[in-house]
């Protein structure tokens, strides 16, 4: 597994997180394949996205957050670490009510109390791995290709027509014609390429590789795209099987989560709808230790006193412990795929906080470029992502 694992695979898990669930069930079943399009192009923006913030990482020395106070001074890397650290709380507010949910539907638990479960799993693996990376690396990956077999499976059940799932792939003006279709979208967009990855992935793959900076960067890209591939896989597999469903059940009406879930028994067997809720169970732990690491390292910088990433660690679950119970006490089961989708548009709005300053750092940081084209690219997708948000704003 070392051959093909490496710290790409902890970026990955953030792509196909409960939050990435609720958007691509919720526009399989809405829009049927009309959106997978919007994924593709995610997924391959996402990939790019990804290695320049590794880049970044690897020649400056530093992570993104660090080079917001190196470059942009005290008071505007406290703010974009702030950004950060709102990014990660609706990052981990998915992670929580996906995982509570995985536990209800598999063994009924009150999702109360997966939600606290969430918080004591997490921290006891991180305890576990905190001086062994390639161990929490490796202990990723295997549950990883448990998703990705489980959905494979499913996929090989539902069988969806591939004349219509090639169809989806070709970009469509319906975003701008439909404005749930655009909120959906931009919520597709925030679930792949997540505020919350770029900062983690600048942190976590200094120093992982050997050789030269460029060696390390361009190994490093080498095992972003593999990683991140996979990823795509179980995104655009979560669209499939919403559409499929919906095509036997009724297209056009939008469902969570749980509606799947239910609907997998009469479609294909009950067998299929239980690894179903195996794979949420395992995208959910996933997603909740790639976050929490992300937020430890948001917490060195904004807390007056350096803390152990141990107790950053419990701090920032706990921080997101409290908006998914209240969430769940106000709103109950019944509105828990509609807070997922929410939770992914807001990373949505939270990307040009990330974006814009990562424009700047190439600007001073000329060793990481890529070269004319990769920049234009980095642009072109900064610019495009931005200009989307500022749409919804707008039209809302």
């Amino acid at each position: 597994m070392r051959r093909w694992i490496g710290p790409g695979i902890l970026v990955a898990v953030g792509y196909m997180d409960p939050g990435n669930w609720a958007t691509g069930i919720e526009s399989g079943s809405r829009f049927g394949y009309a959106l997978a399009w919007v994924i593709l192009l995610s997924s391959a923006a996402a990939i790019l996205l990804q290695i320049a913030a590794a880049r970044l990482g690897i020649f400056s020395h530093q992570d993104l957050v660090g080079l917001g106070y190196s470059l942009l001074g005290r008071r505007v890397g406290t703010f974009l670490a702030l950004t950060a650290l709102v990014a990660i709380m609706a990052t981990d507010l998915a992670e929580v009510l996906g995982f509570a949910l995985a536990l209800h539907l598999l063994f009924k638990l009150p999702l109360e109390v997966g939600a606290v479960l969430a918080l004591i799993e997490t921290i006891i693996v991180l305890y576990w791995t905190a001086h062994r990376p390639q161990l929490l690396e490796h202990i990723v990956g295997a549950l990883t290709l448990g998703i990705l077999g489980i959905f494979i499976y499913e996929l090989v059940l539902l069988k969806p027509p591939l004349e219509s799932v090639l169809r989806g792939f070709v970009p469509s003006p319906l975003i701008f014609q439909d404005r749930e279709a655009l909120y959906l979208a931009l919520g597709l967009i925030g679930a792949t390429i997540m505020p919350h990855n770029l900062y983690l992935h600048s942190a976590w793959v200094k120093g992982r590789f050997y050789g030269s900076l460029s060696q390390q960067a361009q190994t490093t890209a080498r095992d972003t795209a593999w990683s991140l591939s996979l990823a795509f896989f179980v995104n655009i597999a979560l669209l499939l099987t919403a559409a499929a469903l919906s095509a036997v059940h009724g297209a056009g009406t939008a469902w969570g989560i749980e509606d799947a879930y239910r609907l997998f028994e009469p479609t294909v067997g009950k067998l299929a709808g239980i690894a179903f809720a195996v794979a949420l169970l395992f995208a959910g732990h996933n997603a909740t230790l790639t976050s929490t690491l992300t937020g430890q390292l948001v917490l060195e910088y904004l807390l007056p006193q350096r803390l152990s990433s141990f107790w950053r660690g419990l701090l920032v679950r706990s921080l997101s412990l409290v908006p998914a119970l209240l969430a769940l006490t106000f709103w109950g089961k019944a509105h828990i795929s509609e807070m997922l989708v929410l939770s992914q548009v807001l990373l949505s709005l939270q990307l040009p906080f990330v974006l814009a300053p990562m424009l700047y750092f190439f600007h001073h940081i000329r060793s990481a470029a890529f070269g004319q084209v990769g920049q234009l690219l980095v642009w072109a997708i900064s610019l495009i992502v931005i200009g989307l948000n500022i749409f919804l704003l707008w039209t809302g």
